[in-house]
């Protein structure tokens, strides 16, 4: 399921990303920040769900069409469903949405710590191009990363 800014999440959907959020991301959003989710904000939400229809993944964009870029927020596949391709399936889907809407470019931020994330960012084509220190609070510095599409980078 494809999600952007025309589209208001149900409660029981708003419910149940906040709760894998809460349950398996490391800085989770609280229950009114995943509610405002589209609220003066242009964003591309990915959902995927298996046959019972339970999201087992998604990931989620701040989109800046003007400027050509998208900001990845999140990216969180369920632990039970996790090395099975679907976090490349999610990223798959997310360009080419973005670039259907005009953004070429990707960028990230990822905890240093996170080697199993930046494994999937490395493979997914971003390039490390900045370390920020304290970016996550004392002693938890961020990888800047993007990634730019091939035909326009």
């Amino acid at each position: 399921m494809v999600v952007d800014g025309q589209y208001s999440l149900s409660t029981e959907m708003v419910q149940e990303l906040s709760e894998l959020d809460r349950l398996y991301f490391p800085t989770p959003w609280t229950m009114d920040s995943w509610g405002k989710l589209f609220i003066d904000h242009d964003r591309l939400l990915i959902i995927l769900h298996n046959n019972q229809d339970s999201i087992i993944g998604f990931c989620l964009f701040d989109k800046s069409v003007e400027d050509s870029f998208a900001h990845l927020l999140k990216i969180l596949i369920h632990p039970k469903y996790r090395k099975l391709g679907y976090s490349h399936q999610l990223f798959k889907m997310a360009q080419t949405n973005l670039e259907d809407h005009g953004c070429f470019e990707l960028f990230l931020e990822v905890e240093e710590s996170n080697h199993a994330a930046q494994r999937l960012y490395l493979g997914e084509g971003f390039q490390i191009i900045y370390r920020k220190k304290d970016f996550y609070g004392a002693d938890r510095s961020a990888l800047i990363m993007t990634k730019a599409n091939k035909s326009h980078s």
